[in-house]
């Protein structure tokens, strides 16, 4: 039996559990009261599973079997389609997919199979024009989670949706569209606004995704004090998400590799990455996630039972 009306998935690209190092693990040192709180301890490497009163937190094994840094590509693939990609095409492979991945997303997908079943779904992300650009220029691969939302038919989504409040920036309140991108009219949320608003979007689809890639970034360029910043930023966002969700949805936090839990390397890392399941029916799809290819299988199981 099903047991959630819908579901929401929150992807923080490259983020692992780390050590207890103040000097290089952002986890170590930044406030996230409400993530802790949830997981029942800070996102570091001794947190075992662990399961509270409406939520819980398992550490979920990225490298699948397959010898090397697990990359991106492979990872999101894994994530949306209960297969282990990197065992089947022989490598960890990222950060863009290549045909072999692609081939693999166009056979099926989680965002393809919720159609099928009758479902709605959608990507919460606004994109600025000049990604779209580059795509159909071929300057640009689609990422592992956009291929996914392509191959299923649905739209990315961009400027339009984004001044209608329809999607969120990667940065969650928007500043970035203007320190970055010249905007100067396009919404701004605080981090508490932008989770209310990203919970009300989630109640309007059976299945959606919300990923950003700032996480990522930061692992490979720092500094130090933006992860923590992010870190910070999202918990704020999560404590507003959690004040106007409903206890009819579940919300899943997951990841694809570590990565900025380890700021004095520049690479991807070995470690596991944290998932943390939040709402009605928590434990049981908890207890049956061990890989990155389990969170399909649980998301349907969820869903439809």
């Amino acid at each position: 039996m099903a047991y959630t009306q819908h579901l929401l998935f929150i992807f923080l690209d490259g983020i692992g559990l780390g050590a207890d190092d103040a000097a290089r693990n952002p986890f170590a040192v930044a406030r996230m009261p409400v993530l802790n709180a949830l997981a029942g301890g800070r996102w570091l490497q001794d947190r075992p599973h662990s399961t509270g009163a409406w939520a819980s937190f398992v550490p979920t094994d990225p490298r699948l079997g397959v010898p090397g840094r697990p990359q991106s590509a492979t990872g999101q693939a894994a994530i949306l389609t209960g297969r282990n990609v990197p065992a089947e095409i022989g490598e960890h492979y990222g950060p863009k997919p290549n045909p072999a991945i692609r081939a693999i997303l166009a056979e099926d997908n989680l965002f393809k199979q919720v159609i099928a079943r009758g479902g709605t779904a959608a990507m919460l992300d606004a994109y600025p024009p000049r990604f779209f650009q580059a795509i159909n220029s071929g300057r640009r691969l689609r990422s592992a989670i956009q291929q996914a939302v392509h191959e299923a038919g649905l739209p990315l989504m961009g400027e339009d949706a984004m001044r209608r409040g329809e999607a969120l920036s990667a940065d969650w309140t928007g500043e970035g569209w203007r320190s970055e991108l010249g905007y100067t009219d396009t919404p701004v949320y605080s981090p508490q606004a932008a989770g209310r608003l990203l919970a009300n979007l989630a109640r309007c689809y059976t299945f959606s995704l919300f990923s950003t890639w700032i996480t990522d970034v930061i692992g490979h360029r720092g500094p130090f004090e933006h992860g923590v910043s992010i870190l910070e930023r999202f918990d704020a966002v999560m404590g507003g998400l959690l004040e106007d969700w409903d206890h009819d949805g579940l919300i899943v936090i997951g990841s694809d590799h570590g990565n900025m839990e380890d700021l004095g390397s520049r690479n991807h890392t070995e470690n596991d990455v944290p998932t943390l399941v939040i709402g009605r029916g928590h434990e049981r799809f908890a207890a049956a996630l061990t890989d990155l290819a389990d969170l399909t299988p649980c998301i349907l199981d969820a869903l439809y039972g």
